[in-house]
């Protein structure tokens, strides 16, 4: 008659298979802190420090509406503003919508000299028209 538990492992053969897991753990963990120092592979690097050696700021905003919107208006009222660009050559920036006017108006002046008069480039004499 057979037995009862007769086909267990006994308690004693885990007890050392339990012990070996536990001392294989141990020199790997060992063997990575050795290889650590060696390589010398520390704390994890200080990303801050980092981006301000190299000047770098932050890619993303948590709110990028307001600069959008700020972006936005400067770049509307630069395209409907006077402003000398040059004052010296006198060269200024007007607003686009009398930008185009200029180029569609009728005029004497030649074409060459008409372009490069709007473009703000001197004329073959050396003036601004």
């Amino acid at each position: 008659m057979k037995r009862p538990f007769d086909n267990e492992v006994p308690i004693r053969r885990m007890g050392l298979l339990l012990v070996l897991l536990i001392a294989a753990i141990a020199i790997v963990l060992a063997a990575v802190a050795a290889l650590g120092r060696i390589w010398h592979v520390g704390n994890p690097p200080d990303w801050q420090t980092i981006d301000a050696r190299r000047g770098i700021a932050p890619a993303l905003e948590t709110t990028p509406q307001s600069a959008l919107r700020a972006y936005l208006a400067e770049k509307q009222r630069i395209a409907q503003d006077y402003a000398w660009i040059n004052a010296s050559r006198q060269l200024a920036r007007i607003p686009v919508e009398q930008a185009m006017r200029a180029l569609t108006e009728t005029t004497d002046i030649p074409a060459e000299q008409r372009s490069a008069y709007l473009m703000g480039l001197e004329t073959d004499d050396g003036d601004h028209k």
